[in-house]
Order: structure tokens, then sequence, then C-alpha cells
């Protein structure tokens, strides 16, 4: 099984790769989701033919490494993990495709190394603090805590009562079968303090496409942040939730991520 090792602690990332010589995307997926969830989505099938799809488990997830520690999760850490996959690959810089949790982690990587980026393709969520009142962070902390007693079934079932939704197969039996849930608590518990990403996003130069479904409660956050970037693009998804706007309206987002992939800048 192909890994990579974080130089900081150990950690391995455990990733997939198209190999080939088109230009490389690096796809990370939301909390809890193996990557399983990204290879098999529809606009990955869309972006295969034209770019090499690289696709990678967050520390903590599906086939990469579970410390139990909070501090392991910082996002400077993790940002290690996905440059680690890139040294493992003798990349220098790639395109970051990000839903969710993922989006998350693709604006840590535009703070901490832009140098290694060709554009931030971004769905789902904002790099400011986290607002630990909100539905999606009250359902997080809900399903956290059921999975103390339950394991990851109280976790998928709790996070489905509170977001009214049933995770479609295989994606719930991914899920269920391939996280654990003191590593899910662990990083949790990381985000909780980890504070805004960014001091001056003004500072920012990479190409970057921001999008959010309308009715994602991370919607104004990601389109003052696509404010904020010199030259970001900001795709609002109507019609769509925080669970639906990355992987079931690709019919909607693939000509934004098509331009802004095909418009990057060459490499030198």
């Amino acid at each position: 099984m192909p890994y990579a090792t974080n130089p900081v602690d150990g950690v391995r990332t455990y990733f997939e790769d198209a190999g080939g010589a088109a230009p490389p995307v690096l796809f990370y997926t939301g909390f809890a989701d193996p990557l399983e969830v990204a290879t098999a989505a529809c606009l990955s099938r869309a972006l295969s033919g034209e770019f090499r799809l690289i696709f990678a488990d967050h520390r903590g997830q599906g086939g990469s490494d579970k410390p139990h520690e909070a501090s392991a999760y910082a996002l400077p850490t993790r940002v290690a993990d996905a440059v680690a996959v890139l040294d493992a690959l003798g990349i220098e810089r790639v395109h970051f495709l990000g839903s969710s949790w993922g989006a998350r982690l693709g604006f840590a990587l535009g703070e901490h190394a832009p140098e290694r980026l060709r554009s931030l393709v971004l769905c789902g969520n904002q790099p400011y603090a986290w607002n630990l009142e909100s539905p999606a962070a009250q359902a997080v902390a809900a399903a956290i805590a059921a999975s103390r007693d339950d394991g990851m079934k109280g976790f998928v079932e709790s996070f489905e009562s509170a977001l009214s939704y049933r995770f479609p197969e295989p994606q719930r039996t991914w899920t269920l079968e391939s996280n654990d849930p003191a590593a899910l608590a662990a990083a949790w518990r990381s985000a909780q303090v980890e504070g805004p990403i960014s001091q001056d996003l003004t500072r920012w130069r990479m190409p970057c496409l921001i999008c959010a479904g309308k009715a994602d409660e991370m919607h104004d956050d990601a389109k003052r942040a696509a404010e904020e970037i010199p030259g970001a693009r900001f795709v609002s998804l109507a019609g769509h939730s925080h669970i639906s706007a990355f992987y079931e309206a690709d019919d909607l987002l693939l000509p934004h991520i098509l331009e802004l992939l095909r418009s990057a800048p060459p490499l030198r």
C-alpha cells in the first residue's frame, strides 16, 4: 500500500495515485470520509481523462495512521502530511481539490505551503475561526459524543439524525468500516481551538475557486474569503447544502473547475 511519512511526527498518509504525465490534482475529502468517497465521485471520473488524480486520506481517517492525541492534528502538521504525499511522488506543485474538511486543509495549504500549489478548489468550508455554536459544529460534537458509547455506528446515526440525511451506500459502509472514533474525536478537539488560518488573505497569490451550497452555513464566510483573496472566484450553488454541494452538483461545478485548472500558469 502506498504511504507518505510526515517528517514532523512519523504519521503515515495513505494515498492512491493514477499516475501518468498529466497535470496532477491532489484530492482530499470531508470529515470521516475515506478517499473512496472521492474516487467514486462523478467529478473525479470527469477529470480523470485530462488530469492525474491523487487521492489521500486525512490523518485519523481511512487508511492513514490514526493518532489519538489532539496535538497530532494541528493544521501545520496536517499540511505537512499533504506535502509528504507530493514529496513521495516527486511532485513540485499541484492543483488541490478539497471538500468540507478537505477544503479547510486546502486553506491551510494556501497559508503554510503556497509554493507547492498551482491552484486551489475549495468547497464547503472557510478559513476563519470555527463557530462552535453552528448547527454543523453541534452535529459533529453530538456525533463524537455518541461514538463514545456506540462506536462509528453511533457517530454515523447521530450525524444523520442531526442533518436529516442518510448517507448513500456504499459511502455509509465505507465511513463505518474505515474510521476510528477516538481519532475523529482527537481531530475535532484540535479543530475547536485552531482559530483562523490566516491573518491576511490579501497576501495570497495562487488561483482560487471557492464554492458553497447556498444552504450551507459556511456559504457567507466562504464568499467573504473569496472577496479577500486577490483574483479568487466564488460560486454559489443554489439548491445545495453542505452535504450535496461538492458531490451532487458536479454538473454545475465542473465547468468552473476545468476553467481554473486549464488556465493556471504552467510550471516553469
